[in-house]
């Protein structure tokens, strides 16, 4: 699709539509995780060179590794498939560089280490996947996934055509 406005567009227009059938309470991570999923951690991030890839500004190197791996519309378009391999490697890409951070720091000054040795960064992902908040920030990453993926086949259909 078009340098990706296409999706942008028919994603925001479409936003409104699932919030009505979401209790309220959900409406932020429901919303923010769509907007996440829409903008920046689109199926599109398998191409260098894509929209959302350029959305992470200097942070883009990090997809790097994602993007050799990944042809386009291989495994990051498949539904929910996709999304985890992108929620997997972000995850993956944030304790590395928390461990590089103590070592840093560490090595720097052993006692600035200390608050990043004293975060128990189990029991953040244990809370997060028992968080209700959560599964519809998820939910929301979903949808935006799943509707650009529509999308892509309605335009190589209608290419066909």
């Amino acid at each position: 699709m078009a340098l990706g406005k296409s999706h942008d567009a028919v994603n925001l227009l479409f936003l409104p539509l699932p919030l009505y059938f979401l209790p309220k309470e959900f409406y932020i991570p429901f919303t923010l995780g769509y907007l996440i999923g829409t903008f920046f951690l689109s199926p599109d991030l398998d191409l260098k060179h894509s929209k959302p890839s350029r959305r992470w500004r200097s942070l883009k190197v990090l997809w790097l590794p994602y993007q050799k791996s990944s042809r386009h519309r291989g495994m990051s378009h498949v539904p929910i498939l996709g999304t985890f391999l992108r929620l997997m490697y972000l995850n993956l890409l944030v304790v590395f560089l928390y461990f590089v951070a103590i070592g840093v720091l560490y090595t720097v000054s052993p006692h600035l280490s200390y608050p990043l040795l004293s975060f128990d960064l189990k029991a953040f992902f244990d809370h997060l996947a028992k968080s209700e908040s959560s599964f519809y920030f998820l939910l929301g990453l979903f949808l935006s996934e799943v509707l650009h993926m529509l999308l892509d086949a309605l335009f190589t259909f209608r290419r066909i055509l």
